[in-house]
């Protein structure tokens, strides 16, 4: 038996991790000629995976005809209704924004946040930009465990929409293989953080910790808290019995 041969990459990209599935996710675009590009960017870097979230209706030709050699990244793309939606089975939530002090979550620079990326299991990483007018809003924050912002200049220290996609997953792309980050888990999805949120918010509201007076900061506190938590599958189920226990015992002692 033969070794399968291995694939070939141009130049000195390194080849991509095949743990690590990249899933590129544009919420409400509204030029097809953005979208083609983004494909491209994509195409460049071995990466097929192309969601949009809401997108204005467009001409797919026109995406396609911009798109060089990244038509099947645009015919392939699949729409969602929502953001939930479209990174319900990923293990990380990446957003892309240039400012998110109104939801008081910090950010972090690209390359940092690359080299805890980690790599040598099954990861789904889901890359998040907002539109090309608006960006992310705060709205979309809370299903992101990281906002990543993108240096640049201060006199014009904004990307458009292919810029920013092609220099984060180059900047992936690129990263050592060795310079891995704190050694991975068996990760949860993005729903199951979600439904963990819910749980705790409910539980919160239960025993009186949130009501109708507490500082809306405090809630969104607690859903950077529970997304934010590098924790496994095994140790989510163990929160997720105790908050459901904690409802249970409230809800039959009112």
């Amino acid at each position: 038996m033969t070794d399968k041969p291995q694939k070939k990459a141009f130049g000195d990209l390194l080849l991509a991790d095949e743990s690590l599935r990249l899933i590129v996710v544009l919420v409400e675009p509204k030029d097809p000629r953005n979208i083609g590009s983004v494909a491209r960017a994509m195409s460049n870097l071995d990466v097929a995976d192309l969601r949009l979230v809401k997108p204005e209706e467009f001409n797919v030709e026109i995406a396609k005809g911009v798109s060089c050699w990244g038509e099947g990244i645009v015919a392939n793309a699949r729409r969602f209704s929502n953001l939930a939606e479209a990174v319900e089975d990923a293990h990380e939530v990446v957003g892309f924004a240039s400012d998110s002090s109104g939801h008081r979550m910090s950010q972090r620079l690209l390359e940092e946040w690359v080299s805890t990326l980690g790599v040598g299991r099954q990861k789904n990483v889901a890359l998040v930009f907002g539109s090309e007018e608006q960006g992310l809003r705060r709205e979309h924050f809370p299903l992101c465990q990281n906002l990543i912002r993108i240096p640049s200049s201060s006199a014009n220290p904004s990307y458009n929409l292919a810029q920013s996609v092609i220099l984060a997953l180059y900047a992936i792309r690129r990263a050592p293989q060795s310079a891995v980050g704190d050694e991975l888990k068996d990760l949860p999805t993005s729903g199951q953080l979600s439904q963990f949120t819910e749980m705790v918010l409910r539980a919160a509201k239960d025993v009186g910790f949130l009501n109708d007076n507490s500082p809306e900061h405090i809630s969104d506190m607690l859903v950077n808290i529970t997304r934010r938590g590098r924790i496994s599958t095994r140790e989510l189920k163990v929160l997720t019995g105790l908050f459901g226990m904690v409802h249970k015992s409230v809800t039959r002692n009112s």
